[in-house]
């Protein structure tokens, strides 16, 4: 019986020693046994896994104190549980947490791979960065919308103060020509700021949408500049700066918008005249090198710290943030000639040595291969009224479609006083009959109209009639992107103004359209 007790007793420790080992060996921990010399006397195959040691390899080396690459790892200091890093054969690294168990015939260590714990924390913790830089970005737009909105106010709520103060003039001094002289200057100014507002607003909004389609040609880049530098000087002069120009002696010919590019220079110019005292200077300087222009804008005027220069090109970005904010503007300037330099394969950068050191606004354009005529800028257009309206002075017959009852009888009004006879309509269909009633010289008409039928609907209704099909079209809107201007074309129109529209522009338009009359 004793020898049969230990027969059972020895054949159950064989097989609690042989379920030992084939957990051991299948548990998803690295497991390893070490002898008091150092040996090893089992790794399971999660350990040589972690540390990269086939089973031949380790079988053949086990008995060699120190094999397993165990010293690498093995830091009792650190106590029973520590981390740590495994350096593989190859190089790799293996972050490892170790437990330790000191036994009566050496040390027993439990090896657990935190490779993928690791990236699970590294992507947590990359995660809650991105949460806590959206929650930055959000809470930033968030303030700039919020300033934004309150220049967008103050900006609006000047110039209409000062409309409504001209118009009160008008309506209670109409004798007194000097007072009404200055109201009727202070409309215009208004009106020609607000002008510049909702362009900036527009352009802005389209070029980082991507909606500016270019309308390039060959042109004189020197040409240009100085056309444009021309149109500015009256303004700089009534300001009291000086305004120097320097280009070279031969044409510098570019591929390019001379539309856009003269906005861009006229934007940098009414920057510089913004923020320069009187008695300061600006000067423009055009320069040629090989397959580049180099247009330069300096003025002495008060300069920007150091910390606003990064993001000067910005959208909304502004200088002046004081309450009184006596400089005025959105802060789009600036934004929207970054944009269309870009647009045209350029490239533009401001320095300024600091608050009171004036401005350097730098930029560079590709040049043409070869040198063009100048393509006609804004502004080149500009004569005196009575040249410019001689061709439509006579008894046109205009017809306005305009539903906004002010606008119409404004216009009438406008239309009337230059020799014109006028008949409004204030929707489509209505101008559609007066159309056939009259037969006008040439119809104006507003895109977004009351009822079934817009703009674009009387155009193509008029175009579709044998008996004002030739009939000239001005769309007069408020409708003015590439897309609105495109649209037009194909309904049927032969010029697209966009509101404000000022009467020199509207009659050089009919006068272009109508011809001289008899």
């Amino acid at each position: 019986m004793n020898l049969l007790a230990q027969q059972l007793r020895l054949s159950a420790l064989q097989a609690q020693a042989t379920r030992f080992k084939r957990f051991a060996r299948d548990a998803p921990i690295g497991i390893l046994f070490l002898n008091g010399d150092g040996s090893t006397q089992f790794a399971n195959d999660e350990y040589l896994r972690i540390v990269g040691w086939t089973r031949e390899d380790f079988e053949a080396e086990r008995f060699r104190p120190g094999c397993g690459g165990f010293p690498q790892w093995l830091q009792p200091e650190l106590g029973a549980r520590h981390e740590a890093e495994y350096v593989r054969r190859d190089g790799s690294r293996v972050p490892i947490l170790v437990g330790l168990s000191r036994q009566e015939d050496g040390l027993a260590a439990f090896i657990l791979d935190l490779t993928a714990e690791k990236a699970e924390r590294r992507a947590r913790e990359e995660s809650e960065d991105r949460y806590r830089a959206t929650a930055e970005k959000l809470a930033e737009a968030d303030r700039r919308k919020e300033e934004f909105f309150g220049m967008l106010s103050h900006e609006l709520r000047n110039p209409l103060a000062a409309v409504g103060n001209a118009l009160h003039l008008l309506a209670v001094s109409p004798e007194d020509p000097a007072r009404s002289a200055r109201a009727r200057g202070v409309i215009e100014r208004q009106i020609g700021h607000l002008s510049r507002l909702v362009d900036d607003l527009l352009d802005a909004t389209r070029i980082s949408r991507g909606r500016v389609v270019l309308q390039r040609a060959p042109l004189d880049l020197a040409g240009l500049v100085r056309d444009t530098v021309e149109d500015h000087r009256s303004a700089f002069e009534a300001a009291g700066l000086e305004l120097a120009l320097e280009l070279p002696p031969a044409p510098v010919p570019v591929d390019g918008d001379a539309t856009r590019l003269a906005q861009v220079l006229g934007n940098l110019l009414s920057n510089s005249a913004k923020f320069t005292p009187r008695g300061g200077a600006v000067a423009v300087v055009l320069r040629s090198g090989p397959g580049v222009a180099r247009l330069e804008v300096t003025d002495t005027g008060e300069g920007v710290e150091a910390h606003v220069l990064p993001r000067l090109f910005e959208p909304f970005a502004q200088a002046d943030r004081t309450l009184a904010r006596s400089r005025g503007g959105l802060g789009l300037g600036l934004a929207v000639v970054k944009g269309l330099v870009e647009l045209h394969g350029g490239e533009v950068a401001a320095s300024s040595a600091g608050v009171g050191a004036g401005m350097h606004v730098v930029l560079h354009l590709p040049a043409a291969a070869a040198p063009a005529t100048q393509a006609t800028p804004p502004g080149a257009l500009a004569r005196p009224a009575s040249e410019r309206h001689a061709g439509a002075r006579a008894a046109a017959s205009v017809l306005i479609v305009e539903d906004n009852v002010d606008s119409a009888e404004t216009l009438r009004d406008a239309l009337e006083l230059e020799g014109m006879s006028v008949t409004v309509a204030a929707d489509g269909g209505a101008g559609i009959a007066a159309a056939r009633r009259i037969r006008p010289d040439v119809i104006v008409c507003d895109i977004g109209l009351p009822g079934n039928l817009d703009g674009y609907a009387v155009a193509r209704e008029i175009r579709a009639d044998p008996g004002l099909h030739d009939t000239p079209l001005v769309a007069l809107t408020g409708y003015a992107s590439p897309e609105d201007r495109a649209r037009a074309r194909d309904a049927g129109f032969e010029r697209h103004l966009a509101k404000p529209c000022g009467i020199d522009q509207l009659m050089r338009a009919v006068a272009e359209l109508v011809g001289p009359m008899p």
